[in-house]
């Protein structure tokens, strides 16, 4: 785990985030006038530096980034190290391990589709870096007419260096801060726990990864868990950012990380679905944002689940109208808006992958654009190629890539189904390979008592 303040599973979550608020320091320092900075190599301060985007920012849904060619399409929060990779590249069998109970469990093809529907957001998320921020011409002339690309095809710019080749990105490493708090928590959904979480993670990264920070963070992300009230009451941040920017912000930084709240409690979908909505208000209020998280959530579980309705046992397939049917109706309950129920329509069902735009300029990080690449890989029955089509549309392309590998994974549950290159090659799997073991022995001794 990353280094939090020490509490035993007992302990009550205020005392674990009493001690953190204690412990944590939040240094904001503004360069409004040079553009991104970098923290400078070496340093050991922990300090936050705020980047301050020199472009006014028009666009919903928009993240921050920097050293974009001829063109700036986005701009993004960058917490690094001198523009080189946050992590260490030491081999992970170098770094000690905690000891784990392995889950055992009467219904191995489950497990298995669980731990593919969470590789498939790696893989999906790391591969998918190759083309992040990336217009879609753009990636087709820096990697050519390759269809098959590795981790170590990887241009290497001063944006994807801040990655270890192989490794994923902030996406995933939020969905873990999730594991690991629904872990700490004996499986209950508590938002602050996960807001202490993420803050630290912030500042600090995963320490034995050897991050000294956290890399990549949303403008929406950013400007929430900065705010006063963002450790005691995270919803209240979450909702009082989005009222002052004029309820437009609808990124993608909350439905890049619900995957693990579809497994979570599968057996129940109305759970699935409050647990969905609360860890997305943490960050993300719109309610276009919560409807993705829940749509996503929601299509995961009902796949694991295989009902009658959703799944067709004779032929071993799911039936993914009716999956997108209940997706659709259970998220359409939080939007106002007929506009917005138009596109959730739009997105659920999206047949033609260039409709999306994804490079669309300002536009990038729209959380109903993630959405709609999501599910139109849901109805592929490839693996590498849709993730690869994905990728070579640009725009926020390993956010795109991981949701979208979450949900194919699901649907093709075994492993064997993805990549073996791109699993084998993750930069971090031993690592967590650990923290899943541990969080599905939690999941197994819920489930016990339900199903």
């Amino acid at each position: 785990m990353a280094t939090f303040p020490h509490a035993n599973k007992d302990d009550s979550n205020d005392r674990f985030t009493s001690t953190y608020n204690k412990d944590f320091q939040w240094h904001q320092t503004k360069y409004p006038d040079k553009g991104p900075s970098r923290r400078s190599q070496g340093s050991v301060s922990g300090s936050k530096v705020e980047y301050k985007n020199v472009l006014q920012q028009k666009s919903e849904g928009a993240k921050y980034m920097q050293d974009q060619p001829n063109h700036v399409p986005d701009q993004r929060h960058y917490l690094g190290n001198n523009g080189m990779s946050n992590r260490n590249t030491k081999d992970r069998s170098t770094i000690h391990a905690e000891k784990t109970h392995v889950m055992r469990t009467d219904d191995v093809s489950r497990e298995e589709q669980i731990k593919t529907t969470v590789y498939g957001q790696c893989i999906g998320d790391a591969i998918g870096l190759l083309t992040e921020f990336m217009t879609k011409s753009e990636a087709h002339h820096a990697y050519g007419n390759c269809r098959y690309l590795t981790y170590s095809d990887k241009k290497r710019d001063s944006h994807r260096e801040r990655w270890v080749t192989g490794d994923w990105t902030d996406d995933t490493d939020h969905m873990i801060l999730i594991m690991q708090s629904l872990t700490h928590c004996n499986g209950k959904v508590n938002s602050r726990d996960f807001a202490a979480r993420l803050r630290h993670w912030a500042d600090n990264g995963f320490q034995e990864l050897g991050d000294q920070s956290g890399t990549g963070l949303g403008n929406t992300t950013y400007t929430v868990i900065s705010h006063k009230l963002f450790l005691s009451d995270p919803q209240m941040a979450a909702e009082q950012t989005w009222l002052e920017r004029g309820k437009t912000d609808a990124a993608n930084g909350a439905v890049m990380r619900t995957a693990i709240l579809g497994i979570h409690e599968w057996w129940d979908t109305t759970k699935v679905e409050e647990n969905a909505k609360q860890i997305c208000r943490t960050t993300h209020f719109d309610p276009r944002c919560q409807a993705s998280a829940v749509a996503v959530s929601v299509a995961i579980s009902l796949m694991i689940q295989r009902k009658t309705e959703h799944y067709e046992s004779s032929r071993n397939t799911y039936n993914i109208d009716k999956i997108i049917d209940e997706c659709y109706n259970r998220a359409v309950k939080i939007l106002d808006s007929e506009g917005q129920k138009r596109e959730l329509q739009n997105s659920l069902r999206c047949n033609d992958l260039g409709s999306l735009k994804l490079d669309e300029n300002g536009k990038i990080g729209y959380t109903f654009k993630c959405l709609g690449a999501a599910f139109w890989a849901l109805k592929q029955n490839n693996f590498k190629k849709a993730i690869t089509a994905i990728l070579f549309e640009g725009g926020d392309a390993d956010t795109n890539c991981a949701v979208a590998g979450a949900l194919l994974g699901c649907k093709l549950r075994n492993l064997s189904e993805l990549p073996a290159d791109w699993l084998r090659d993750l930069h971090y799997k031993k690592w967590l390979d650990e923290k899943l073991n541990r969080y599905l022995d939690v999941l197994r001794r819920m489930q016990s008592k339900y199903v």
